[in-house]
């Protein structure tokens, strides 16, 4: 079976014996939400996680939960390398196992020579191994009140969001980039307010890829609804999203086929399934890449539109391969990527870590028969350190981008960190509207006069 690889990280690999088994029962009808509550509670130094949803394929909204891994290799990318003979030494010894973990923005400067100064605070990238993760049915769990509301902090008011906006349309205009997402980072003092439960509020509104991680030092809590790439055996599926509408409960039908039918959503959407679809071509047998365009995900507040971008990869093409072709995920960076990201580094002068990066579970290798890996792109992703919560939300910016439009849809798709936060949008970004209430209502914020 061959020996532990020696591992050159932050955190070197602790082996902590035999562990207890994620969840004692199995149950396929339905959970107690008092299990569901211990284990979000688990002290950190047991690692709880939970991923919640379309994770791996699975149908009928499942939940993956483990506890206590048996190793951890976290670092700076230097390290990253070591992953293939971890993941494969791993792999071996926990057959029902999975290494489940995180990577920041910042990791894709070990991956091109780029800008990007990390968050001091994070690793680039840091896995947990559980020897077994169990999966269950959850049923609905109560969503507790925040009690209260505290204040929220962005680095960009509007009228600088407004500034940043009409630099990437310079940059358009001079033929740099044709998209670039710009985004805003927001923070919040939470004081004692209990991880467990924003997760519970943010997670009510069921995005397609839910996930709670607990780590000594920090709380990641993810509402995604965007898969950055599922493999199975030897196929690989990305499913970008980009277009978003604000859903209108009076005519829900109404907001779909306008955001179909919408020139820029489509265009804007097009030019990331061709960035994808160049970055898959570096891992995959070019004439099995097939595309399919422009469906609708529907969430409770908004719908977005995606795309799916799949391909059978190549003989050589392992986890390292996949990472340094794709990451990060194109629709969160822009077109051309690697100049939209140093574009993006000049005007948001602020790392973005997990929020912008990726989340995901590995079970098996690249190659192999029992291979399943899935990431999510970590949008509407908060990380909670020392009771300060902090994280990135943005949008396309195109030629013809409106950048109160653009403000606009930026704030639709923050609300539900807001809610689940108890935190108020920041008052000062907030622009006062001279639209007509149909207008108003078409991005979301009726509330704003």
């Amino acid at each position: 079976m061959g020996r532990t690889p020696h591992h050159r990280t932050r955190n070197p690999i602790r082996q902590i014996g035999r562990p207890v088994p994620a969840i004692a029962h199995r149950n396929e009808k339905g959970m107690p939400t008092d299990i569901l509550h211990e284990l979000l509670c688990q002290p950190p130094e047991a690692r709880p996680v939970l991923l919640e949803g379309r994770w791996l394929g699975e149908s009928g909204d499942p939940c993956w939960a483990a506890k206590d891994p048996a190793s951890i290799l976290e670092g700076s990318g230097d390290a990253l390398p070591e992953l293939p003979a971890w993941l494969d030494w791993h792999s071996r010894k926990y057959p029902d196992g999975a290494a489940i973990g995180f990577l920041s923005y910042e990791l894709a400067r070990h991956f091109e020579s780029l800008p990007l100064a990390p968050n001091s605070s994070l690793p680039d990238f840091s896995f947990a191994y559980y020897p077994r993760v169990e999966r269950l049915v959850v049923g609905q769990t109560p969503r507790p009140s925040p009690g209260r509301s505290i204040s929220i902090h962005a680095n960009f008011d509007f009228e600088k969001y407004r500034q940043a906006v009409e630099r990437v349309r310079t940059y358009i205009a001079a033929g740099d980039v044709y998209q670039a997402n710009l985004t805003i980072q927001f923070r919040a003092d939470l004081g004692n307010e209990a991880t467990e439960s924003i997760y519970q509020r943010l997670t009510s509104r069921g995005a397609p890829f839910r996930a709670f991680l607990k780590t000594p030092g920090r709380t990641i809590l993810s509402n995604s609804p965007e898969r950055f790439f599922r493999v199975s055996g030897n196929h690989i599926l990305t499913s970008p999203i980009k277009g978003t509408i604000a859903r209108d409960s009076r005519d829900p039908e109404r907001s779909k086929a306008r955001l179909l039918s919408s020139h820029k959503d489509r265009a804007e959407n097009v030019m990331i399934v061709d960035l994808l679809r160049n970055d898959l071509g570096r891992i995959c047998r070019y004439e099995s890449m097939r595309a399919r365009l422009w469906e609708i995900e529907t969430l409770p507040q908004l719908f977005h539109l995606v795309s799916h971008v799949e391909g059978t990869l190549r003989r050589e093409a392992g986890i390292l391969e996949i990472l340094r072709a794709l990451f990060p995920c194109g629709s969160i960076t822009g077109a051309p990527k690697i100049r939209a990201m140093e574009i993006l580094s000049e005007i948001e002068r602020a790392p973005r870590g997990v929020s912008m990066g990726a989340i995901g579970i590995i079970r098996g290798v690249p190659g192999s028969d029992r291979c399943k890996i899935d990431f999510s792109v970590s949008i509407r992703t908060t990380v909670i350190e020392k009771g300060i919560a902090w994280f990135n939300v943005g949008g396309g910016i195109v030629s013809d981008s409106n950048p109160l439009s653009e403000y606009e849809e930026v704030m639709l798709k923050a609300q539900p960190l807001f809610d689940a936060l108890g935190a108020l949008p920041p008052r000062p970004a907030r622009p006062i509207l001279s639209t007509s209430p149909a207008t108003a209502h078409q991005y979301g914020f009726t509330h704003l006069s």
